[in-house]
């Protein structure tokens, strides 16, 4: 299978990797030069993309039976750019009486925005009100747009990630001597990178559509899960600002239900400290 990865940095590599073992045939974007030596480990083909280029697009799209799209933005001035615009030039190429394909697009649980500690899922309201997240919803909407076109979308919406090189251990050790905004009651989503490639590997062979949460089952609050690696790690506990603003992503449990129902079996459904 000709498979396109858009966006192949913490995930979209892993992924790669993974179907490449499988045999399926592997191009790869990135824009960042210095990634190519590590991509080219994993893809038979490896392109710089930057703006969007329509005809760059169109070539892969062409080229290719499945769409995987997997960026990231490195700050917050890039969203637009990162996501929208890329959703943009991906629907022009299909309004382009391109072919229909298979397109995978790994959205943010953040999207989801404040619901004060009760439990969400696929069909709750999406209350992120700022505007890299307004940007985020929209994306989201132009992608499964596509269905009109006669695409099979598919959106995973992935919690917080931590795996690899993002050790939850290193991050703690890294917030020493900190004192982290609010009261760190509110409930942590993450899921492990590991989960995350699986769960895209999934949603292609299991030809999943529509939209899925990719997040674990543990939901203690972040000040519960500080103190725990805390303890295993014999670190001073974590100081919190109760008078500061909460974290940024809003206080919910995110539900797994939906993409658990479909067969997919989490390979770390419990917080791994390591």
């Amino acid at each position: 299978m000709n498979i396109a990865i858009i966006g192949a940095e913490y995930i979209g590599s892993d992924v790669a990797a993974l179907w490449a073992k499988k045999g399926h045939n592997i191009t790869v974007t990135t824009r960042h030069m210095e990634r190519l030596a590590d991509l080219s480990r994993v893809a038979q083909k490896c392109i710089i993309l930057k703006d969007h280029d329509v005809n760059e697009l169109t070539s892969l799209i062409l080229n290719n039976d499945i769409i995987l799209v997997t960026t990231s933005s490195d700050t917050p001035d890039e969203f637009e750019e990162t996501y929208l615009e890329a959703a943009l030039a991906i629907r022009r190429v299909a309004l382009a009486r391109t072919p229909p394909r298979r397109l995978i697009y790994t959205s943010s649980t953040t999207i989801y925005g404040d619901h004060r500690g009760l439990w969400v899922d696929e069909n709750s309201k999406l209350k992120l009100k700022s505007e890299p997240g307004q940007i985020m919803i929209e994306t989201e909407r132009m992608f499964l747009s596509l269905e009109e076109l006669g695409w099979q979308v598919c959106v995973l919406r992935l919690a917080e990630i931590y795996g690899p090189w993002r050790e939850l251990s290193q991050r703690l050790r890294a917030l020493q001597g900190q004192t982290l905004p609010g009261s760190g009651k509110n409930f942590s989503n993450m899921v492990h990178r590991s989960d995350v490639t699986i769960a895209i590997d999934y949603a292609l062979s299991r030809r999943l559509i529509g939209i899925y949460n990719v997040v674990d089952d543990d939901h203690p609050t972040r000040q519960d899960l500080y103190n725990q690696i805390s303890q295993k790690l014999g670190l001073p506990s974590i100081q919190w600002d109760q008078k500061a603003s909460e974290w940024k992503g809003g206080n919910k449990r995110i539900s797994n239900h939906k993409i658990k129902a479909k067969g997919f079996t989490f390979r770390y459904p419990h917080r791994i400290i390591d």
